[in-house]
């Protein structure tokens, strides 16, 4: 039988990726008797199968533990100075143009039915958490959480829909 540790070092999700997902396909040749035949070729096989799985393995390991923490775009983050009437998008002052087409996306999205099937939908099933089927404590956190989130998401939409763009000069009264 071949030895499928590989021998790669110190890593056990590495190790772990190798058994899980390409054991059944070096059983298969084994059996075969092709990965057998030629011990050169096969030692190659296993050392480039090696580099490929600790590539493999290093990007999986990164979106796994990416997926876990859900780490935030702190570039897309929504912030209002209401004392000067600005909003930050990212830590910086969006501009007049992104601001504008926000506005008129932000528009869009509250008179849309997709919307308010968006917001309808986890709001109804806060409520029966928190008010039907909840059986204590936790239940209400939950139901609250998701009723914060449905707000947060509102009042970022009513924001952006309340911008006023500031006045352009006009060219006309430039020229004369």
């Amino acid at each position: 039988m071949i030895n499928y540790s590989l021998e790669i070092e110190g890593n056990k999700i590495k190790n772990w990726i190798i058994k899980r997902f390409f054991k059944e396909y070096l059983d298969k040749a084994y059996q075969q008797g092709g990965i057998d035949s030629f011990p050169l070729a096969q030692k190659d096989i296993l050392e480039t199968m090696a580099d490929d799985l600790d590539k493999k393995a290093e990007e999986l390991a990164k979106k796994k533990l990416n997926d876990l923490l859900s780490p935030v775009d702190l570039h897309k983050v929504v912030t209002v100075n209401k004392l000067a009437g600005l909003i930050f998008i990212g830590g910086n002052k969006a501009e007049e143009g992104r601001l504008a087409n926000l506005k008129s996306e932000a528009e869009f999205i509250l008179n849309s039915e997709v919307w308010q099937l968006l917001k309808e939908t986890p709001k109804s099933l806060a409520e029966r958490a928190m008010f039907v089927s909840g059986e204590g404590l936790d239940d209400m956190k939950k139901g609250r959480s998701i009723l914060y989130t449905l707000s947060n998401q509102q009042n970022i939409l009513e924001i952006l829909k309340s911008y006023i763009p500031k006045n352009k000069p006009n060219l006309k009264e430039n020229q004369e």
